[in-house]
């Protein structure tokens, strides 16, 4: 076998053994989930059932006027043309 095949195989070997090292970590958490289900409560009000509405943030738009792409509200400096927000 070629040095190149030697090496290419020692790398799968090595990443099977991984693999199977994570796969025995996980083993004890896949079968506490799947032995202990979690009680349920029953539902009183039908408000219950709605989802709370996702609070949702106006983009900000840039201050350059050749520039004026909408960015995400957290900058502060415009990534495209590096106006200050």
């Amino acid at each position: 076998m070629s040095k190149n095949g030697k090496l290419k195989k020692a790398k799968k070997v090595e990443k099977r053994r991984l693999q199977m090292q994570e796969a025995l970590e996980c083993l004890p958490l896949k079968e506490a989930a799947q032995s202990d289900p979690v009680p349920s409560r029953p539902l009183k009000d039908p408000e219950e059932l709605q989802p709370l509405p996702a609070a949702r943030k106006q983009p900000k738009q840039c201050t350059f006027p050749p520039c004026g792409r909408y960015l995400d509200p957290a900058c502060k400096v415009c990534p495209y043309c590096g106006t200050p927000l």
